[in-house]
């Protein structure tokens, strides 16, 4: 890889970790790669192509920026069209060192997200998005891909981003350019994470971003963002624990990668709430056993903490029992992820243990096992209700 291959896979790892990310894949020819990144999270493919070059002088600007444009975002349209090709026929991502990686999704509900990052403008070559033939493809520049990338470090809040923006090229609304792409995501996110699709002609300014990152509201958000890397921390060891065969539940890759993905999906936000939940349940846990914590994404959490040298495999049990219970208590999340650890103690160790659950109808049936259960192993049946307010930009 090269440094800008790098950059890129870089910021990815960070933001959508590294079980998703693939460094140049293969494809149907072993020897070329099939693109220079793939991020794969159900329903989502994205498709990256990143160009290093360097925009010449010759004093003819005109000329110079048609030669850059064609080898920094035409030879990457080119490439990221083949990669999607070779996909449709495809059943898992193969990496780099030839073995297989997850699956692809299925081909009714996958949506595919185009990349192209050129390097080598500096800012000085306009770039301009759009369908360059194939479907849609999103151009960034090394500085507004950065920005972008650390603004909407989450599987989630970049989707979005991508799906409306393309939304409001499809709407037809004429977008001028002052600024760069930084600005447009400035003007996206002061408008409450949407695009004005009622207008025919928006004017991206010139210094829309700095207003947004100065803003006080916008630097205790990323303050209080802190809290939600334990939710990455989480993901990203359980992650570990798949990729080096060392988790004790899930079947196969894609068994396993349910469970992770389901808590990758959640947006930054909610994984501020999270984490700081998880956080105090994990040092508070001594006088609380279990807590049942309903995100807004409409997913039920359930936590469990034991003494250290407690039985494995009884913890797993109580774990699945739990999460069955919580599926009966917030009958609206047809999904569960239960996770199991020990409480805290200086010197020791931990052990992380988790569970999916997932009905997409609750039956009578169900709800009568459910509360039975709840009955007569007596979990969560006087819980005590907390509720809190948190805002994504406080006012300060």
């Amino acid at each position: 890889m090269n440094k800008a291959e790098e950059f890129v896979s870089d910021l990815c790892g960070k933001s959508f970790l590294s079980l998703w990310s693939y460094e140049n894949p293969q494809g149907k020819d072993p020897r070329k790669e099939l693109c220079d990144l793939l991020v794969i999270c159900e329903p989502d493919i994205i498709i990256f192509s990143v160009k290093d070059i360097k925009a010449s002088n010759s004093g003819d600007m005109s000329l110079d920026w048609s030669r850059w444009r064609k080898k920094a975002i035409k030879d990457s349209c080119k490439q990221i069209y083949g990669a999607e090709r070779w996909i449709k026929s495809a059943t898992h991502v193969i990496r780099k060192d030839g073995l297989p990686g997850l699956p692809f999704p299925r081909p009714s509900e996958r949506r595919v997200h185009r990349i192209a990052v050129a390097f080598g403008g500096q800012g000085q070559v306009p770039i301009s998005f759009g369908n360059f033939g194939k479907g849609f493809i999103h151009v960034f520049d090394e500085r507004s891909f950065a920005i972008v990338l650390q603004e909407l470090n989450s599987i989630s809040d970049f989707v979005k981003y991508l799906v409306d923006k393309e939304a409001l090229y499809k709407a037809g609304v004429k977008t001028v350019f002052e600024g760069g792409e930084e600005d447009l995501l400035a003007a996206y996110l002061h408008a409450g994470r949407k695009f004005p699709l009622d207008h025919d002609v928006i004017v991206i300014g010139d210094c829309h971003w700095n207003d947004v990152s100065e803003k006080p509201e916008y630097k205790a958000k990323l303050l209080l963002d802190k809290e939600s890397y334990v939710w990455d921390r989480l993901i990203e060891t359980f992650c570990d624990d798949i990729l080096y065969g060392t988790l004790e539940f899930g079947n196969s890759l894609a068994e396993s990668e349910l469970v992770v993905r389901t808590m990758a999906r959640e947006s930054r936000f909610y994984r501020r709430i999270l984490g700081k939940t998880f956080l105090e349940f994990l040092k508070n846990s001594k006088g609380t056993r279990a807590r049942i914590v309903p995100s807004p994404s409409e997913v039920t959490y359930v936590f469990l903490n034991c003494p250290h040298g407690e039985d494995r495999q009884y913890r797993v049990a109580e774990l699945w029992n739990r999460c069955f219970i919580a599926l009966g208590i917030h009958k609206n999340n047809k999904t569960v992820i239960g996770i199991a650890t020990e409480q805290y103690e200086p010197g020791k160790g931990f052990s992380l243990d988790a569970v999916y659950l997932h009905f997409d109808n609750w039956s009578e049936r169900e709800r009568a096992h459910s509360e039975a259960m709840q009955k007569d192993l007596g979990f969560f049946v006087k819980p005590v209700e907390t509720r809190f307010h948190e805002d994504e930009y406080p006012t300060v």
